[in-house]
């Protein structure tokens, strides 16, 4: 029996450190990347999503990079898939990237714009960073 309480526990432990793990952020890149958002989204959410887009952007230049930018993109002609946009930034660094996004105008651009986050709730998500031939 006490065997089996131990494996309980085990299981237990296992389980609460996987959960802790999923929920802790990936670190970004080191170099150089594109954050790419994919949403399906409403000409009225589109027009909510350009006008919180703009004010981030105030706040990423405000944080010292003006040359970063979010842009939104929607499917032109047949679409393939279920997405209609993508909105996506380039990034120099992980490092700028997480300057900025902890920056106090950033984060009070983002709470300004609350409606970002229902739009993001059936996203993909992926960072690319650019795949370069081997260095010989």
């Amino acid at each position: 029996m006490k065997q089996a309480n131990w494996l309980v526990l085990a299981l237990a432990a296992t389980l609460g450190t996987t959960t802790l793990l999923a929920q802790t952020p990936a670190p970004g890149p080191s170099e150089g990347f594109k954050a790419v958002h994919l949403v399906s989204l409403t000409s009225s959410q589109e027009s909510s999503l350009l006008t919180a887009l703009a004010d981030v952007n105030a706040a990423v230049a405000q944080a010292g990079h003006p040359d970063v930018r979010y842009r939104l993109y929607k499917v032109s002609g047949k679409q393939d898939g279920k997405y209609t946009h993508m909105w996506e930034s380039t990034w120099p660094s992980g490092a700028v990237y997480d300057q900025v996004h902890e920056s106090t105008a950033f984060e009070a651009a983002t709470k300004k714009h609350p409606q970002i986050e229902e739009l993001m709730k059936d996203e993909v998500y992926n960072r690319y960073v650019e795949v370069t031939p081997p260095k010989r």
